[in-house]
């Protein structure tokens, strides 16, 4: 069941902002804010990324210079 979500003290500059993009798009505020909310709570946390990067099979190679890396991919 869809749930209400209510923002505070947005400042008025912030809140035009939103509008203007919202109408841009042909979208409610409330519709427009609603899909931006659905995009960021699927995107990783930080803490989740890091939680995938250190399970890439490359990752202990990071700590290595860019140059010495670039190197050995090269074969030189």
């Amino acid at each position: 069941m869809p749930r209400n979500v209510q923002i505070r003290n947005v400042p008025e500059s912030i809140h035009r902002r939103l509008k203007v993009r919202a109408a841009q798009e042909g979208l409610s505020l409330s519709d427009y804010l609603g899909r931006e909310i659905e995009r960021l709570a699927e995107l990783p946390t930080l803490q989740e990324l890091s939680a995938r990067f250190r399970q890439h099979p490359h990752a202990a190679e990071v700590g290595r210079a860019a140059t010495e890396l670039i190197r050995t991919h090269r074969g030189e």
